[in-house]
């Protein structure tokens, strides 16, 4: 089994995310644990305006594979971004980063697209 902690921070990589993540998933999936960490630039795609509509739907489908979405609270206190406004299958983590280092001590191999 691979586990995979998939870092994105910048709003402008969700597509390549993404993509990334859907071939990973139909590759290994089975075989892996997939934890996506969305923190920085990136939350701003939960704003509520959703300026990429299409991400809600692949990363829903990606939830139902077995991915992993969690979202940092300070990213979204900083950017006002209400936890209301984020899809279903996000779940909110205090910070980012310290998860991100928590899963690399637990032998998560780290992506950063």
């Amino acid at each position: 089994m691979t586990n995979v902690v998939v870092h994105i921070d910048e709003e402008s990589r969700w597509d390549q995310l993404l993509a990334n993540l859907e071939y990973f998933t139909e590759h290994y999936g089975r075989d892996s644990r997939i934890v996506v960490v969305v923190n920085g630039p990136a939350v701003r795609s939960f704003n509520g305006y959703d300026v990429h509509p299409e991400h809600r739907e692949r990363m829903k489908v990606l939830s139902q594979a077995g991915v992993i979405f969690k979202i940092c609270a300070n990213s979204l206190r900083n950017r006002q971004i209400d936890e209301e406004l984020l899809p279903s299958m996000m779940e909110v983590v205090p910070q980012g980063v310290a998860y991100i280092v928590d899963r690399q001590g637990e032998g998560y191999a780290y992506i950063k697209p």
